[in-house]
């Protein structure tokens, strides 16, 4: 698919099909390393935010996933002893979920994983390329300064 748009302009939902199609090729060319670990990519995407995100209910909207399927995750999750539930102080029906010490590895050698992955694909790339790409998806991502008028 062309990223070019029907006046010759770049086409935004073909720079977005683009992206879309890199982060899956980068994630299938890892499974079967988080599939060692014990993860699928849901599961290691969701155990990573689960740092920022500790509350199921939250994670869900974060993700946009149904929060059945962050149940059936977590509960994945647990079972190989990468998270645990804490109670909330002060609100006994609510808990967070914590990154154990195995969960911690098994995020070290997923973003390993996927760090390979998207490193081979970067090595098409010139490094000027490289640099100025993650400027550009960093700031369009929101986690960059807004450009210069």
């Amino acid at each position: 698919m062309s990223a070019s748009g029907e006046k010759g302009g770049p086409d935004s939902c073909g720079i977005m099909a683009n992206l879309w199609r890199l982060i899956q090729a980068v994630v299938d060319d890892s499974e079967p390393e988080l599939e060692a670990l014990g993860l699928s990519a849901k599961a290691f995407f969701l155990l990573e935010a689960v740092g920022e995100h500790p509350f199921p209910a939250v994670l869900a909207r974060r993700m946009h996933l149904p929060p059945p399927t962050v149940t059936y995750l977590v509960k994945q999750l647990e079972e190989r002893g990468f998270v645990v539930r804490q109670p909330e102080p002060g609100d006994l029906r609510k808990f967070r979920l914590v990154q154990t010490d195995a969960g911690r590895e098994a995020l070290r050698r997923g973003r390993e994983a996927l760090s390979l992955a998207l490193g081979k694909r970067l090595g098409r790339l010139e490094r000027g390329e490289v640099v100025a790409l993650d400027r550009m998806v960093g700031r369009l991502a929101g986690n960059g300064e807004a450009p210069e008028s």
